[in-house]
């Protein structure tokens, strides 16, 4: 009731258009720059990623994240589930779990909600064993060694064995660092086939400190 209230008093607005009643309209994200260069070495089987962390995208991905607007899940993991990617039988969309205590002041797992997305369009089950069982710093503030380090044993696959297909889903990649973290524990856990699914790739020049972002009226 009070999400409808608020909807009704303070309607989501396109980044782009200003179309009301979604933070980012389809149409709009589909005219975002598509991600062409070459794909970062992590240790998957395949990957897929769609958008350069640019323009629109960045700020719909920097409101997801630090702007208290989880309804943008539904729309990046709408584009990020229809791009031209096989969906291998019996599949599992796995998420890369956030850091508890970003997890915590936000409210909600914005890759969670974006595998959600992903699986319910292309009709795969959602695992979430993959765990990260300790904090790290924001990877957004580290150099690519920093990243490696910042991720070392980050991760835990807890519940049997991992899936032998697994799709990875996230919503941001700069060097690939925690992807490969991931990927190392999914392998070790019994994972044989990983595609990783992530909405935009990003460099280390531009990804902004908390304090920095620009999310332009946002309440």
């Amino acid at each position: 009731m009070w999400e409808w209230l608020w909807q009704w008093i303070f309607p989501d607005q396109c980044v782009v258009c200003g179309q009301y009643g979604t933070p980012l309209c389809l149409p709009c994200a589909a005219r975002c720059p598509a991600y062409t260069a070459a794909l970062p070495a992590c240790g998957a089987d395949s990957m897929t990623i769609v958008y350069d962390y640019a323009g629109a995208m960045r700020q719909a991905i920097l409101r997801l994240k630090y702007a208290n607007q989880p309804r943008i899940a539904h729309v990046l993991g709408t584009v990020l589930a229809q791009a031209p990617w096989p969906t291998w039988p019996h599949a599992v969309v796995v998420p890369i779990p956030g850091a508890p205590q970003r997890v915590a002041a936000r409210g909600y797992d914005h890759a969670l909600l974006l595998a959600h997305q992903v699986a319910t369009v292309r009709q795969l089950p959602v695992r979430t064993n993959l765990v990260r069982v300790r904090n790290t710093t924001a990877q957004a503030q580290l150099t690519r060694i920093q990243r490696q380090q910042n991720l070392k044993h980050a991760f835990v696959w807890r519940g049997g064995v991992a899936p032998h297909t697994v799709i990875l889903v996230d919503d941001i990649c700069t060097t690939g660092a925690t992807l490969h973290e991931a990927i190392v524990v999914l392998r070790h856990a019994g994972a044989t086939y990983i595609h990783v699914a992530v909405v935009a790739r990003g460099t280390t020049h531009h990804t902004p400190h908390v304090h920095q972002v620009d999310v332009g009226g946002v309440r």
